[in-house]
């Protein structure tokens, strides 16, 4: 990076901060922060196309992670339910991640899991001393000597030391002298707590936009290395580990099988709790252990001596045990969501889990597909590219939707409907709530556009900025009158 360029980012990233500023100034983050993400992006996509050297697959794989960030961004105001902002903001994190790894010079094909750690720290240091970098290093002109840089370092350290004893007798004289505590309330006028949050918004709205911008060109500070494992332990190592999670999972799962063929009556007499309380709980409990024993594996795999064929041997059995044994287990949290579902209806946190299930489960069976059958260059990437449909598929269904379909297919069968949960749904639940509400009955059907008109009235009223506005929940404030 030339220092004209490091100049000119550096320009554009203040305009950034001040434009943040004001884009971010609100308590629902949606059109103005999906316009600022968009114009940070663009930015620095086009600083790294004019970099120099990059090669045509880097290229490509920079624009493609670009890419996919500007379309994560633009998901924040297509969809309006909460569970899909935190997935989606989320994924964008990751994106950020890859491109601050990518700009160390790996192409995505190479990914590990290990390298999610080398990306998370990539992305942090270019958000923490990106700034900084860009502006007193890469910004610097060559003909500033080593003396006169360390003359402003010493410079700008003596003035952060001296601005609090210049306060502290600052303070002092005012207090001696009512004239030299007039002068500084005056001084103190001028920058009124309005004024100094403006500043201090658009100082760091400036300080991530530059980190952002440079992380995207090379790693900062010192550098991102890949961790590497130079110790290579034995399979026994490993065994106590792995034989107690299959131990652990092959008890739970014959009470599972006890479960089934007891029924209600087993499950009381054993656990002290209705059928309904049990399938209300462990739901999510049951995914964490899936997760856990994903995580034990992937660390195996990453620690045991690759190159003795009878440990792998001995690896590749056990982890198609404990594969077979959390298989299980995720079929067990289906049959929970089933008994839920009967007795509770659908929620947001459910069709979560479910989806999360669903990921898992995907991501288990990619790990015996690639990892046991020695593919293990394979497994990251693939998961990559599982999570990108994982998330698509989960915006393209629209999960407020399916809650408000499958509650009112219960509410035809008799069964409760909580008008009150469902009109505090998002705007992408309001089509299918309007559209469906009269299959409830003309009472409950009555109740239910009630609870709406007013669940959206206060939402116009607590809403009236546009940079808070998402697609959904302008087209719901005009399906309601708002």
């Amino acid at each position: 990076m030339t220092p004209q360029l490091a100049r000119r980012l550096l320009t554009a990233a203040l305009v950034l901060g001040v434009a943040g500023n004001g884009l971010l100034r609100v308590d629902r983050w949606r059109a103005g922060l999906v316009l600022w993400l968009l114009a940070v992006l663009g930015v620095a996509f086009a600083a790294t196309q004019r970099s120099e050297g990059p090669d045509l697959r880097a290229r490509r794989e920079r624009g493609i992670l670009f890419a996919a960030a500007a379309l994560l961004a633009l998901l924040l105001v297509l969809r309006d339910a909460e569970m899909l902002y935190g997935l989606n903001l989320f994924a964008i994190l990751v994106v950020a991640a890859l491109i601050a790894w990518r700009a160390c010079g790996r192409a995505i094909a190479e990914l590990e899991p290990r390298d999610a750690l080398s990306g998370g720290i990539a992305m942090a240091a270019a958000l923490a001393v990106g700034a900084p970098t860009l502006a007193l290093r890469d910004a610097a002109p060559a003909a500033i000597d080593a003396e006169q840089r360390r003359a402003f370092g010493g410079f700008g350290i003596g003035a952060v030391m001296a601005a609090p004893v210049l306060l502290v007798v600052a303070l002092l004289l005012g207090s001696a002298d009512p004239l030299f505590a007039e002068l500084l309330r005056n001084a103190a006028d001028l920058f009124d707590e309005s004024l100094v949050g403006h500043v201090a918004g658009s100082a760091l709205a400036a300080w991530i936009a530059a980190g952002a911008i440079r992380g995207a060109f090379a790693p900062v500070g010192l550098g991102v290395t890949r961790p590497r494992f130079d110790v290579r332990l034995p399979f026994p190592t490993v065994a106590p580990l792995l034989g107690g999670l299959a131990l652990l999972l092959s008890v739970w799962v014959g009470l599972q099988v006890r479960t089934l063929f007891g029924g209600a009556e087993y499950v009381a007499a054993t656990g002290g709790v209705t059928v309904a309380d049990y399938a209300r709980q462990g739901f999510f409990e049951l995914i964490v252990i899936a997760g856990i024993v994903l995580a034990a594996l992937l660390v195996a795999d990453e620690v045991l001596d690759r190159d003795d064929g009878r440990e792998r041997a001995s690896f590749r059995a056990m982890g198609l045990v404990l594969l077979g044994l959390v298989g299980a287990v995720l079929v067990s949290a289906i049959l929970r969501l089933g008994l839920y579902l009967r007795y509770y209806g659908l929620t947001e946190d459910r069709v979560l889990a479910l989806a999360v299930l669903a990921w898992v489960a995907a991501v288990l069976s990619w790990f015996g597909w690639t990892v046991l059958r020695q593919a293990r260059a394979r497994f990251a990437p693939g998961v990559l590219l599982l999570s990108a449909i994982w998330l698509g598929a989960l915006n393209l269904a629209n999960p407020e939707r399916w809650i408000v379909e499958t509650n009112l297919r219960r509410a035809e069968r008799g069964l409760e409907f909580d008008a009150a949960y469902h009109a505090r749904l998002s705007g992408d639940a309001l089509p299918a709530l309007l559209r469906g509400g009269d299959r409830l009955g003309p009472e409950r059907a009555t109740a239910l556009r009630a609870e709406i008109a007013r669940a959206w009235a206060e939402r116009a009223v607590g809403i009236a900025d546009w940079r808070e506005w998402s697609l959904p929940h302008v087209r719901a404030l005009r399906h309601t009158g708002n």
